[in-house]
């Protein structure tokens, strides 16, 4: 039943009743109840979805994104950290051991296990935030694995005291020097394609590239073992260090030494050249330790840098300039 509403009536100058519908009603307030509904709906969402915070809110995500940006600053020096240890340990096994005739440290020792009674569970009891706890892990890791490399260097120190003779007849040095040295032509390799013999075999040593006549020197002191001609070597010089090391020269143009001749490391024993089987100019040279043969890249140390070292490596490894 629809309501009543009154209206005022300037003829009779009186009140008169009038129905009101509900319809009337509805279509009356409907754009009242339609607004409110949406700033509900967009309060709701504003609220719900984050657009809206208190300044103590904003002041803790300021906070929050502080930390963790801290965080990430920290896990990249720690892997910094990480990177330049591995490097020790790379040169410790690669260069220092090998230096003094030593295996290289297992891979388990290296690890350095820090297992047994759990050293965290003070700080996981007291809810300490997990970017905390992972950084003291990592942190206790390095530590460990860097106890164990100085423990190594210790050893291998005491061992050098008392090995001079050995160092001094060490092949240290690259027995053309730099300044002579064009480039690193093959390197070290079980399997490598002989340009002249046109087949796979292996190639036991380096070539190190330079001009014919180019001065080439003892890598270490010695006693000349072998001067001689070889179809594939051409002229070639060996050189008994002791220790199980023997070195070997070939392609020479001149051999500078006779068989027995003690010689120092840094003495000119021939000159580059071509003789035998090669492609130009160079030298062919290889490292036997206990009668077998070696990559001589290993022991290339007194004369040159880190990054000269790495750079002979890389050249070392390359392919394209196989030069016999």
């Amino acid at each position: 039943m629809a309501n009543k509403k009154y209206i005022f009536d300037p003829e009779s100058l009186t009140y008169i009743a009038v129905d009101v519908s509900l319809r009337a009603k509805m279509k009356k307030y409907l754009p009242y109840v339609l607004s409110g509904a949406l700033i509900g709906i967009i309060v709701f969402g504003v609220m719900a979805f984050g657009g809206y915070a208190t300044p103590v809110e904003k002041l803790q995500a300021r906070q929050i994104e502080s930390m963790q940006n801290k965080y990430e600053l920290l896990y990249g020096r720690i892997d910094e950290a990480n990177e330049t240890l591995q490097r020790l340990a790379a040169l410790d096994d690669s260069l220092y051991r090998t230096m003094l005739g030593e295996h290289a440290l297992d891979s388990q020792v290296r690890q350095a296990g820090t297992g047994g009674t759990n050293k965290y569970a003070d700080l996981e009891n007291t809810s300490t935030p997990e970017e905390v706890i992972a950084s003291f892990k990592k942190l206790d890791d390095i530590v460990a694995k860097m106890n164990v490399q100085e423990g190594s260097y210790k050893d291998l120190f005491k061992k050098s005291l008392v090995n001079m003779d050995r160092l001094q007849r060490l092949p240290a040095i690259i027995p053309v020097a730099n300044w002579d040295l064009k480039r690193i032509g093959s390197g070290f390799s079980p399997h490598r394609y002989h340009p002249i013999l046109k087949r796979w075999r292996p190639h036991e040593g380096i070539d190190l590239i330079a001009n014919s006549g180019t001065d080439i020197y003892a890598s270490a002191d010695g006693k000349v073992k072998t001067v001689r001609f070889s179809d594939s070597f051409g002229k070639m010089v060996v050189i008994d260090h002791g220790y199980g090391l023997e070195t070997l020269y070939a392609h020479m143009s001149k051999q500078k030494v006779k068989r027995g001749q003690k010689v120092k490391r840094g003495e000119v024993i021939g000159k580059v050249g071509s003789t035998g089987l090669s492609g130009g100019p160079h030298l062919h040279y290889e490292v036997h330790l206990k009668g077998k043969e070696v990559d001589p890249v290993k022991y290339f140390f007194s004369d040159l840098t880190p990054d000269e070292y790495k750079a002979v490596v890389a050249q070392a490894q390359s392919v394209e300039n196989t030069m016999e």
